[in-house]
């Protein structure tokens, strides 16, 4: 999940404003996450990265990624009548595959994390979720159809990848979360 627009929203507020706006997106995303059964694996400026499966497996980790991100964007809607609209400016992208998780690093700093293909397919479709937007790949649009509606997009070219990717914009949800 990461933030549009969020270097020209901070443009000329205060620090402390714009670290309580920040802090209150964080806290929405990981309340949700850890809800679902994920991780929070790192906060990235004004993005997090979130994990389902690892480090604690369940076996319907997909749906609940899924579902989780259903409800964030969700949360952050009601969030933004009392509030700017910062949060309503979140793009959120899913992506599933095998990654290699564990401790990564030097002797002097590691940190526990996730690397592999899907993590950068998901890095790469962030890039195509607009304000308010979910985008899913990797055939999750077709498989989750009983949670939600998509639009396919065109299938996008990956650095790395030789093969397109299949991306989907989530248009709606047909699922009462719990």
């Amino acid at each position: 999940a990461d933030i549009r627009g969020f270097t020209r929203y901070s443009e000329g507020k205060e620090p402390e404003e714009v670290v309580k706006r920040l802090n209150r997106f964080f806290e929405i995303t990981t309340e949700i996450v850890i809800k679902y059964g994920g991780y929070i694996d790192k906060f990235m400026g004004d993005s997090v990265l979130a994990v389902f499966g690892v480090p604690v497996y369940h076996k319907d980790h997909e749906e609940r990624c899924l579902k989780a991100a259903i409800d964030m964007q969700r949360e952050f809607k009601k969030h933004t009548q009392e509030e700017d609209d910062l949060l309503k400016a979140v793009g959120i992208s899913v992506a599933s595959g095998v990654v290699v998780a564990g401790n990564i690093g030097s002797q002097v700093k590691t940190d526990y994390t996730v690397i592999g293909d899907c993590v950068n397919v998901a890095s790469y479709i962030n890039s195509i979720a607009a304000a308010g937007e979910i985008i899913v790949a990797n055939g999750m649009g077709k498989k989750y159809s009983h949670l939600v509606y998509v639009d396919p997009l065109e299938p996008r070219k990956v650095k790395g990848k030789e093969e397109l990717v299949e991306v989907y914009r989530v248009v709606g949800s047909n699922t009462q979360l719990n």
